[in-house]
């Protein structure tokens, strides 16, 4: 899994903001899985929601799927891992995605139901290196050989005028995706 943004990286990706990212065609709600010689596959298709307006789609290596809101200075991630995550639980999964941070306060984590499966739901103050402190917001599940992780990454002052965009991206999450 790849580590959350931090706000340095979020000011870089805005630089790159494309009409293409990868398997996420025309910025719509759905990330198609890229084609993939061999029985492993890596990545899933899979629907969500729009985060509405002020997101502007982005790419940024490593993420399928990419906002960034320049007033919030905040970014939404969605990202598929299948068949090469390894078998840790979903506490363990959420832990790997702090690996860059040195701060890593847990506010709340709570289990809930997503797409029919558990998931762990995490809000976290962090920062990196004594940097500014980042806000984010996480949901991590696991279904059918495939880790999901969506992610919420702010300033903590614009963090909450960002959670409803989040909640829409995450309340049309969906897997697996048929046709």
């Amino acid at each position: 899994m790849r580590p959350p943004c931090s706000r340095a990286l979020l000011g870089l990706a805005l630089l790159v903001v494309s009409s293409a990212c990868g398997g996420w065609r025309g910025h719509g709600d759905t990330y198609y899985r890229r084609w993939e010689l061999g029985k492993i596959k890596h990545e899933a298709t899979y629907s969500f929601g729009l985060p509405g307006d002020g997101w502007k789609p982005l790419e940024q290596k490593g993420s399928q799927v990419a906002w960034f809101n320049p007033q919030l200075d905040a970014a939404i991630l969605l990202d598929s891992q299948c068949e090469s995550h390894g078998d840790s639980d979903l506490a363990q999964f959420t832990d790997h995605l702090r690996i860059d941070f040195a701060q890593w306060d847990v506010k709340s984590q709570e289990s809930e139901k997503l797409i029919g499966r558990d998931a762990l739901h995490t809000v976290v103050v962090a920062s990196i290196d004594g940097g500014p402190q980042t806000q984010l917001e996480l949901y991590v599940i696991k279904k059918n050989g495939c880790l999901f992780d969506l992610e919420y990454v702010a300033p903590p002052a614009s963090f909450e005028r960002g959670r409803a965009a989040f909640a829409r991206v995450v309340g049309g999450f969906g897997f697996p995706i048929s046709g």
